[in-house]
């Protein structure tokens, strides 16, 4: 006769051991993940700004530039879903954007992200009451880093970021004076002096000025200096440009009308200026007609 085994004595079959081992492994993933989330253990991801300029500087906009780090203290990559951020000027909301999908942070490890933030000078002019060309006004920009961390939640990372925005405007430039001293079929001597006033808040450098002068329709002369001026809020300063032309190449009109004191000319240039806050070029401005 064949007598049972007791319960107890029986060896765990292959379906048990399964079990077994299944709960063992859950009871430690369980615990790593306790470990991984605890704020005692590894702590948290972090993020901090490394880098902020302002690049892309023109008559129309700029561009705020931030670099974040962001690390990851977990044994395991953590997904970044998405960076939200906004940017505002005394209290005034100016945009709102994201950047989505900008990847995952390594295991133990770190990333450096490219926030660029496009504003419109537009946009600050309308938003913010009273604002003119030629100011400078505060702005700040509010970060947050989206991650999907460990155990199924979401983590924000607050990060915020303040400066200073030029809203830069044009210089003022005149023609005080065109004079031509010494006039014949072969030469022409004369001088161009041109009055440029700063009309912004903040210093430039007048780093280019390429000008063009015709007379009659007819172009005579052109040039370009390399730092010209540098101006102070509100100041103006004379550039005198002196010129020398070969009447006789443009022809017996021109000469003419060199000689006219009513002689039809006119002064166009475009000009360079080195702020602050960057470099940026102008287009083509009409300095004077007559």
């Amino acid at each position: 006769m064949n007598h049972a085994r007791p319960i107890d004595d029986a060896r765990p079959s292959a379906g048990r051991f399964g079990l077994e081992a299944w709960i063992v492994l859950r009871a430690l993933l369980l615990g790593v993940l306790v470990l991984v989330t605890g704020c005692g253990v590894l702590g948290k991801p972090s993020a901090s700004i490394v880098d902020a300029k302002l690049m892309d500087l023109s008559t129309e906009g700029l561009t705020v530039a931030l670099k974040v780090d962001v690390k990851n203290p977990y044994p395991i990559a953590v997904p970044l879903t998405n960076v939200e951020y906004s940017l505002t000027s005394k209290q005034e909301s100016i945009l709102t954007g994201a950047l989505d999908d900008p990847g995952s942070i390594p295991a133990r490890g770190s990333k450096t992200l490219d926030v660029p933030i496009r504003v419109k000078f537009a946009d600050v002019l309308a938003a913010v009451e009273g604002l003119r060309l030629g100011a400078v006004v505060p702005y700040a920009v509010d970060m947050r880093f989206n991650l999907d961390v460990p155990g199924g939640e979401r983590l924000s990372l607050p990060l915020k970021k303040e400066g200073e925005l030029p809203i830069p405007n044009v210089p003022d430039v005149r023609v005080s004076e065109v004079r031509w001293d010494e006039v014949s079929v072969l030469s022409a001597k004369g001088l161009i002096k041109l009055d440029v006033t700063n009309t912004n808040e903040f210093d430039v450098g007048l780093s280019k000025l390429a000008y063009a002068m015709s007379v009659g329709g007819t172009k005579v002369v052109s040039g370009r200096l390399s730092d010209a001026a540098s101006l102070s809020p509100g100041e103006t300063e004379t550039i005198a440009i002196p010129v020398k032309i070969s009447p006789a190449s443009l022809g017996l009109a021109v000469v003419n009308m060199l000689k006219s004191s009513r002689a039809s000319y006119e002064i166009v240039g475009d000009l360079g200026l080195k702020t602050r806050f960057g470099d940026f070029e102008l287009p083509t401005k009409r300095f004077a007609t007559k």
